[in-house]
């Protein structure tokens, strides 16, 4: 899926109802609008605010034009807004602005979080944590908080295996 294409299609449509929107992205979409990574993703994750029925039906319409996926754009990842840290709303960057549609994502150092935190539970977000190239300050932080987001005994562990390799990998250790 192109970002671009099916952003500014978006906008056509929300234009076309004299609507305008505007939300906040995490994951690859996010990447790939700041030029962090150059793969492609199937969606585009909204953590805020909720998907009303207008933008549904709007991005309805990108889907059948652009034959993607009716599920292209969700709200599959809202709730981690719940364990993002205080103040994420005012850390926001806009991503992407366009006559009727404005994209923001979450911050650097959410972004950092949110795919770490991904990381421990599937091996995927592994190379995109590369192309952020976070420090280690940015890392180890990351490492930290995810700590806080699990009472399994064994997550801990695991944590900090996934961080040792990606320290590694970052060329930290």
């Amino acid at each position: 899926m192109d970002i671009r294409q099916s952003l500014q299609s978006l906008n056509f449509y929300l234009k076309k109802k004299n609507l305008n929107r505007s939300f906040i992205i995490c994951g690859g979409a996010s990447l790939i609008l700041q030029g962090i990574i150059a793969r492609t993703t199937r969606d585009i994750d909204i953590v805020a605010p909720p998907i009303d029925q207008a933008l549904t039906e709007v991005a309805a319409s990108v889907a059948e034009d652009l034959g993607l996926d009716s599920h292209w754009l969700n709200s599959g990842p809202g709730s981690i807004v719940q364990d993002l840290k205080d103040g994420w709303e005012k850390r926001v960057q806009e991503i992407f602005k366009d006559t009727n549609l404005v994209v923001y994502s979450i911050a650097r150092d959410d972004l950092i979080f949110t795919k770490f935190w991904a990381l421990c539970d599937r091996q995927k977000d592994f190379e995109d944590l590369i192309l952020l190239k976070p420090t280690l300050a940015e890392l180890n932080q990351a490492v930290e908080y995810t700590k806080t987001r699990d009472a399994n005994p064994d997550w801990t562990n695991w944590i900090d295996k996934q961080a040792k390799r990606l320290k590694k990998e970052l060329g930290y250790e």
